[in-house]
């Protein structure tokens, strides 16, 4: 068992960790079976593993390797959930394409990626990456179209003002959230003015010339390649803190899917979008808790980063451990510092993300154009008031 595994304080962790993998060694195989043979909180486990939206690895590598030590209730439980979330699976699969149709007649130029796409990608088969929603990258002068085919097929907007003129002038949004509540479905359309926690103003036009064909459905849907997909899981993880396990085990799945995965391109694409740490960190987060092989050379240089071994470390021990502890508002702010390299741009980057206001903002306090100014000092109020300041 690897350190970060052998640390943990809950054996249902440890096990979450084994399984939420395609691939397994014989050691690790082994080592499920030794924590199967003692004692084993089944509720926990299978309510984290929805929680971490690992539930369908988690039933796959059980019921293969060992059903006979899966409780018959929980048998049956792991196997009707993976059954609903294979149908939700197929549901919104077959929605996505139904909203790239109508965006394509409407020369709208989208990238769909995450949920669906990225399941065909990082994994070969929808039905082991849970998802909840769709994801659909458009330049922000495709917007409007977007949102009238959006809204034409019955989703609402979650905050219905987000493109109201005063809005813009107010507000950064960190999403263009869509809804049909009688279907549980959801569609984020991201824009260049969305994907707010790029380093830099990622140029979403740029990006198209570079999109590689995934199939889905027996479709053909144009998607990042593996080696930009790479930087945009990163920075999607560290967005989020990488509390989820699944977000690593995309990482680690993601770099060993494709024997000719391009290192030089992949490194150089996140250098291009100032998120190098990131994906040192994403990629030391996967060797740390699912042992990905790297080529030596990338290993050598993800461990030479120090910062981004010593967060991960970090990281591994709070989603390891149970109970999980959620960072305060002091441990965010450093956090996102030390998501860039350099003293000056890691100070610019979190405070920019600490001051500059989203929807949430607006939520709070409704204030004229005139007045958006003080949401600068709005916004910190809110997340000290949401996360709290922690100890000095």
């Amino acid at each position: 068992m690897n350190p970060a595994l052998r640390s943990s304080n809950c054996p249902e962790k440890q096990l979450l960790a084994l399984c939420a993998r395609t691939r397994q060694t014989g050691e690790q195989r082994q080592e499920v079976l030794n924590i199967l043979s003692g004692r084993v909180d089944w509720d926990y486990l299978i309510s984290e593993s929805l929680e971490s939206s690992v539930t369908p690895l988690l039933q796959r590598q059980l019921l293969s390797l060992a059903p006979e030590s899966v409780p018959i209730v929980f048998q049956e439980k792991l196997k009707s959930m993976g059954r609903s979330i294979a149908l939700r699976g197929m549901f919104l699969t077959a929605e996505l394409l139904r909203v790239l149709d109508a965006f394509k007649q409407k020369g709208i130029r989208a990238i769909p990626y995450k949920g669906p796409v990225l399941a065909a990608q990082a994994y070969g088969d929808f039905t082991l990456r849970e998802f909840e929603d769709l994801d659909i990258i458009v330049p922000q002068l495709d917007l409007p179209a977007a949102h009238a085919i959006v809204v034409s097929f019955g989703y609402k907007p979650k905050y219905d003002w987000i493109l109201a003129p005063d809005a813009a002038a107010a507000l950064v949004p960190g999403e263009y959230n869509y809804r049909d509540i009688p279907r549980s479905a959801m569609i984020e359309l991201h824009t260049e003015r969305t994907l707010r926690h790029f380093p830099r103003v990622p140029d979403v036009v740029s990006f198209l010339p570079a999109l590689v064909p995934v199939k889905l459905a027996e479709r053909e849907v144009p998607t990042f390649a593996p080696e930009e997909l790479l930087t945009l899981l990163c920075i999607h993880g560290s967005k989020d803190f990488w509390e989820r396990l699944s977000w690593i085990a995309d990482v680690s799945e993601l770099v060993q899917r494709y024997t000719a995965f391009d290192w030089d391109r992949a490194m150089q694409f996140a250098e291009s979008q100032r998120a190098l740490r990131m994906v040192h960190l994403g990629l030391a987060l996967a060797i740390a808790i699912f042992d990905t092989p790297l080529l030596s050379e990338i290993e050598a240089q993800v461990t030479c980063d120090r910062i981004a071994s010593e967060i991960a470390s970090g990281i591994a021990h709070r989603l390891l451990s149970r109970p999980f502890h959620t960072l305060n508002g002091r441990e965010r702010f450093r956090f996102r510092r030390n998501m860039q390299e350099g003293v000056f741009e890691g100070w610019r980057y979190a405070t920019r993300l600490a001051i500059v206001p989203a929807e949430e903002d607006w939520e709070m306090v409704r204030l004229p154009p005139a007045l958006a100014p003080l949401y600068v000092v709005l916004r910190p109020i809110r997340l000290l008031r949401k996360y709290g300041l922690g100890a000095s």
